[in-house]
């Protein structure tokens, strides 16, 4: 069953098809709301990341100086 179509679907924080506090760590006296320095960043550091984004653009450099000679040298 679609849902009515609202002008400012968009104005809010979280998508519309979830509630408003979707998402909230929730936090009490006894056990406050802690986020890891992972979570806090949202992302990975470890998995040699580095070097894949070392070696990727390193290789698109690499591709770019051939496609230049061989088309405009």
């Amino acid at each position: 069953m679609p849902r009515p179509a609202t002008a400012d679907w968009n104005a809010a924080d979280h998508a519309p098809e979830y509630p408003p506090g979707a998402g909230d760590k929730v936090s009490t006296n006894n056990h406050p709301a802690t986020e890891t320095a992972t979570e806090a960043r949202q992302g990975v550091t470890g998995h040699n990341v580095n070097i894949v984004l070392v070696v990727s653009t390193v290789a698109v450099i690499l591709a770019f100086a051939v496609i230049y000679a061989v088309f405009w040298a």
